[in-house]
């Protein structure tokens, strides 16, 4: 697999134009990788090239029978620019980004600044903080110039400015259905198309508070549950034990009212600890 990665390094560097720095991410970065995880990479440039030479040229390496998926700009959509392919039978996801891009995206979340940008493939949104978050696991593996080493340092610490604003905002989020009598009805006629994106979003709001009560980056949303367990300031609701509950959706509103309960006892224990980090 090493040399396989070594293989795709040296075929991304020709996607970009100008300075470029790459890293692994996803399993293989963060040494979770298995039988059938896929290859993330990240190529991070001044530019990308032209999108009928960056077609061709992945067109030419992927397996026979697969046709490669290219964005046309490496600044395509706020998380970058993708193309992904097969490559000797592993799956490959390489993201393009601008290094002006992350550099704005960075300098914003230093001191607080983020947005949240509704995404169909991740249930609460895509939040621009994961910039940083990634900086975190990221692997470098081509870095001539320092730029990823450069980003990493700024992002070794936790920020300040970014907790609060996390903690201050999300927890307001989670609150938004806490004690809502909308809601309270909803339980009480068994409306489990109402109640269950209510609770999906106010345990996910919560998430975000959780890691950043903790200084933990929040690293995306697969394998949350063991990542949770790690985190001393938890609230018993988002714990194992508890999960099970919220995440199922009866039509019994003696249930339904249970996972109410639950929401309410984690956003009270939430509120007090953030109050007092605030301070």
């Amino acid at each position: 697999m090493e040399q396989k990665i070594q293989d795709l390094v040296e075929y991304l560097k020709n996607t970009a134009e100008g300075k470029c720095a790459i890293a692994l991410a996803g399993a293989h970065a963060k040494g979770a990788a298995d039988a059938s995880s896929d290859i993330d990479i990240y190529i991070f440039a001044e530019q990308a090239k032209p999108w009928e030479e960056r077609k061709a040229l992945l067109s030419a390496i992927a397996d026979p029978g697969t046709t490669p998926w290219v964005d046309e700009r490496f600044d395509a959509a706020p998380w970058g620019g993708g193309m992904d392919f097969h490559y000797q039978g592993t799956p490959v996801e390489a993201v393009g980004r601008t290094i002006a891009r992350m550099e704005q995206v960075i300098g914003d979340c230093l001191v607080g600044k983020y947005e949240i940008i509704p995404a169909t493939w991740t249930s609460n949104g895509y939040y621009t903080f994961i910039y940083l978050c990634e900086l975190s696991f990221l692997k470098p593996v081509w870095d001539p110039d320092g730029i990823l080493a450069d980003w990493q340092a700024k992002a070794a610490v936790y920020p300040e400015p970014l907790r609060r604003a996390i903690m201050t905002d999300f927890l307001g989020r989670s609150g938004t259905w806490m004690g809502n009598f909308h809601y309270e009805s909803a339980v009480r006629r068994g409306d489990i198309l109402f109640t269950a994106p209510i609770v999906l979003h106010t345990l996910m709001d919560m998430v975000q508070v959780v890691f950043a009560l903790n200084r933990t980056y929040f690293t995306g949303d697969k394998k949350l549950e063991a990542a949770l367990s790690k985190l001393p300031v938890c609230p018993d609701a988002l714990r194992p034990e508890s999960l099970d509950l919220l995440l199922t959706t009866p039509r019994d509103p003696k249930i339904l009212e249970e996972q109410r309960q639950l929401l309410q006892s984690a956003y009270r224990q939430l509120s007090g600890w953030v109050s007092e980090a605030l301070k």
